[in-house]
């Protein structure tokens, strides 16, 4: 199972939010790039990079910061947020970033993306932000009438192998991931699933990595490290497996 330090970012620097919510932003390093070489000198190979900025507003403040934490750290990066045209793969892509995160853009232009996977298939995950069973966008602001097993099925067709399966109304509330949704949608859709939000401590770690020959392939861990609920060395040392 992969483990993948989380760098969420608004206007620079390192933040975390509750539930999805901008209005519960908390700063937790002011150097991003300072963050992801921590990372690395603790043994992660690969770092999940979310701009919120983009996320929100569909327009990327932070792609030089993204870029320039990959060509100086070496890491496999994989990015989203505000990922909305075909410049904006090209550009990240033509970079050095490894793995792209799609979101918005799969519900608001599916054609486009169709087009995107002939040409970037093994370079695009889907990002699946769920909240009460339904598909958020626009950086989890916006409700979409979307059941989510179909959505993944959909996924699957087009040709996307991975997807991130984020439950909103666990993230960042340290109170553990939805271990069982994510397995449902793991054995439904058969895609392979990096589990996202909830993460308090290295036991949930172990609970999903219970799970890995069901399709969940990796986990995210953000907010559990940025408070101190979790030794990510320790957990990079005993779980970290490529599959």
């Amino acid at each position: 199972m992969l483990i993948i330090p989380a760098i969420d970012l608004i206007n620079g620097k390192c933040v975390r939010l509750t539930e999805g919510d901008f209005n519960k932003k908390k700063e937790y390093f002011s150097d991003p790039l300072e963050v992801a070489f921590y990372f690395k000198n603790i043994g992660a190979k690969r770092i999940h990079i979310v701009d919120l900025d983009g996320a929100k507003n569909g327009v990327s403040k932070n792609r030089k910061t993204i870029i320039k934490i990959k060509k100086e750290t070496g890491l496999i990066v994989q990015t989203g947020g505000g990922i909305r045209t075909e410049n904006d793969v090209k550009e990240l892509l033509d970079a050095g970033i490894n793995y792209l995160i799609l979101g918005t853009i799969l519900v608001e232009d599916i054609n486009m993306v169709y087009k995107w996977l002939n040409t970037y298939n093994k370079k695009l995950i889907a990002g699946i932000d769920v909240k009460n069973n339904t598909i958020q966008t626009k950086g989890w602001t916006q409700k979409e009438t979307i059941d989510v097993i179909q959505f993944g099925n959909k996924l699957k067709e087009m040709g996307f192998e991975s997807v991130i399966y984020t439950d909103i109304s666990k993230d960042g509330k340290l109170q553990g991931p939805n271990i069982e949704c994510t397995k449902d949608f793991a054995l439904k859709t058969k895609l392979k699933v990096i589990l996202s939000g909830g993460v308090s401590n290295i036991k949930d770690i172990s609970n999903i990595n219970n799970y890995t020959d069901l399709g969940i392939t990796g986990v995210i861990i953000g907010k559990a490290f940025y408070e101190g609920k979790i030794n990510l060395k320790k957990t990079i040392e005993l779980y970290q497996k490529y599959i």
